[in-house]
């Protein structure tokens, strides 16, 4: 995937090595016509403003400057004489395309005096133009007949090793292909290679969040930044964000140690290795080195800088040829296909070195970016072995497991049906509870209040007052079967909506019995119960208004309903009656009424909470609202 060492120390070595020298200075642009190149050389200037006129040197392309200007910052004119001719005194029929395989660092370029494009900073922080080819049309009324000139400014550092790389004349359309080769492969693999990058890297830093302790996902996730921080190199042309271009070195080759410690402590967990002493010395020296990098002056950094570079490169290799090792040593196939991966990086990485070396090769393309898709499907193969592993063991496991239910299965088969029954008669009996529990509390209460009528009335009841009665309790009868699933019923607006049809029917009967009535209740819901919770607590005031009249022989009746806090109901029920014997009614349970309404509000996650002396009867229930 991203495991190829880097097209930027491809150049870095290529301004080492390479040399490379016009075989002919003729160039053909189509079949009648051809350009001469007569001479290429180079001067040394102090700036773009000033063109030497003495001092002039014959160069070969590519260039690099330190060859024939040891040390040299600063910056270098160069020139290119050339002219064009045709067969048959024949004219030319098309423009010329000129390109330059690149310029180190940054430069602009004039054709017989006119400036045909520069480089945006031609000052530090230097634009970078040793990653870009670049091409020019070049129009056939700009063009001499005879003697034609190219002038190109080129500013760099020693250390960078600046200078002009190849150049070359062709027809529009033959150079438009080779211009898009080279982006292929300078640009455009790396810019593929950054995607997959990213790509592993977020699915890997996504796992190592989910399970810290799976540290070879958070090792791969780190490696992966640092390399995209790295290679982006290869891409940028300017040095933003850093000041100089020297510091954009130093942190590119920070960024490369750090890559390089953290994917080979990668490969360590990879194959379930720690090597702590190893480790703990491996990470001291980075330090050091990455201190070395920071730190080290301008004159030394062109000894100092590929040092550090090759012992970290020497790192990467021997960390390969001990995980090759472990993977013969353990013969597990994801080692060995992750052993195959390595060594495939490896053989990319020297093809390159002597690919760069031979002197023969002046447009040999390196082999490392195309590592990239190898190497992610060498990774989607090694994730594969795993994931069959897994699958492997999961189907075994779903095997046994599937014996193991249908065994399990065969012994509760029996115990099953048993329970079922069970379950139908709890089911009937509950049925039964809550019917007589709905019957006593609604249509009991009614009953009563019917029959305290009739007791208390001085004369013959008018057959519409008592048919009156009959529909109160035919509409309490329907009411209790309705309510068979109290979730679907409605819930009063308000709270004086809510207890209105209650207070209503025991007003009239209190009256009667002249026992005096105060109703408390708040316009609005402060918090809204459910309707399951406003059902029980209507049947827990039925249930307590029927025993006041019944039993307590009160002269005064209070009702009230409170928000002790936001979230707490609390309906209270007092009256001045003669009182009852409390721990009797719990311990004994006495009241079938005072059972039905303490079950209630148990089934609901309520609690009714009793208090009762001489004058004083105070019933609570105390209700949790969400």
């Amino acid at each position: 995937m991203k495991y190829s060492i880097l097209y930027f120390f491809c150049i870095f070595l290529l301004s080492l090595f390479s040399r490379i020298s016009y075989a002919e200075i003729t160039e053909s642009i189509n079949e009648q016509c051809s350009v001469h190149i007569n001479s290429i050389s180079a001067v040394k200037t102090p700036s773009q403003t000033v063109l030497p006129k003495q001092g002039w040197q014959l160069v070969q392309l590519p260039d690099k400057w330190t060859n024939h200007w040891k040390n040299y910052n600063g910056s270098a004119w160069y020139k290119i004489e050339w002219n064009w001719s045709c067969q048959n005194n024949a004219k030319l029929a098309e423009p010329i395309a000129f390109s330059i395989d690149y310029i180190n660092s940054a430069g602009a370029v004039f054709l017989n005096g006119d400036l045909l494009w520069q480089d945006q900073h031609l000052q530090e922080p230097l634009s970078k133009s040793w990653n870009m080819p670049r091409y020019w049309i070049l129009p056939i009324a700009g063009l001499r007949s005879n003697e034609n000139e190219i002038l190109i400014y080129v500013k760099g550092l020693a250390f960078q090793f600046p200078g002009l790389g190849t150049i070359s004349f062709n027809n529009v359309q033959s150079n438009y292909e080779i211009h898009q080769s080279k982006i292929w492969n300078r640009r455009t693999l790396f810019q593929i290679n950054i995607i997959l990058s990213i790509t592993f890297g977020i699915i890997c830093f996504v796992i190592w969040l989910l399970r810290p302790k799976e540290t070879t996902f958070g090792w791969f996730a780190l490696s992966s930044l640092l390399w995209v921080l790295f290679i982006s190199n290869v891409l940028v042309t300017e040095t933003f964000p850093y000041p100089t271009s020297i510091m954009a070195t130093q942190a590119n080759l920070a960024f490369f140690v750090l890559y390089i410690v953290s994917f080979c402590i990668y490969l360590l967990r990879f194959i379930r290795t720690r090597l702590a002493k190893i480790e703990a010395s491996i990470y001291f020296a980075t330090g050091l080195a990455i201190a070395c990098i920071f730190f080290t002056p301008q004159q030394f950094i062109y000894f100092v800088f590929p040092l550090i570079f090759l012992i970290y490169v020497g790192l990467f290799f021997f960390t390969c040829v001990y995980i090759s090792y472990c993977a013969i040593k353990s013969r597990r196939a994801d080692y060995i296909f992750l052993a195959i991966c390595l060594i495939g990086i490896c053989s990319f990485a020297v093809l390159d070195i002597l690919l760069l070396l031979s002197e023969s090769t002046a447009d040999a393309r390196p082999l490392s970016p195309y590592s990239s898709p190898i190497i992610t499907f060498f990774v989607v193969v090694i994730l594969g072995t795993r994931l069959t592993r897994n699958v492997k063991k999961i189907e075994t496991f779903n095997t046994a497991l599937e014996v193991k239910v249908k065994q399990v299965g065969e012994d509760l088969s029996s115990s099953l049906n048993e329970k079922h029954q069970l379950e139908l008669e709890n089911v009937r009996l509950q049925e039964r509870i809550h019917l007589s529990h709905d019957l006593h509390d609604g249509l009991g209460a009614s009953l009563v209040r019917s029959m305290i009528l009739v007791d208390q009335s001085a004369h013959n009841i008018p057959n519409q007052q008592f048919l009156s009665m009959l529909k109160l309790l035919r509409d309490d009868l329907r009411q209790i079967i309705d309510s068979g699933s109290s979730a679907d019923n409605k819930i009063p607006v308000s709270p004086v909506m809510w207890v209105a049809p209650v207070r209503h029917r025991f007003s009239q009967l209190m009256e009667e019995l002249d026992i005096h009535s105060k109703w408390a209740f708040s316009r609005e819901w402060q918090a809204v119960p459910t309707a399951l919770q406003c059902l029980t607590l209507i049947r827990v005031l039925e249930e307590s208004l029927t025993n006041v009249i019944k039993h307590s022989q009160a002269k005064n009746v209070k009702v009230s309903m409170t928000y002790l806090v936001e979230n707490q109901l609390i309906l209270t029920i007092q009256d001045d009656g003669v009182g009852f014997d409390t721990d009797c009614v719990a311990q004994q349970g006495l009241s079938i009424g005072m059972r039905s309404m303490k079950m209630r509000l148990e089934r609901i996650g309520a609690e009714l909470i009793l208090s009762s002396k001489e004058g004083c009867t105070i019933i609570q229930a105390i209700v949790q609202l969400k």
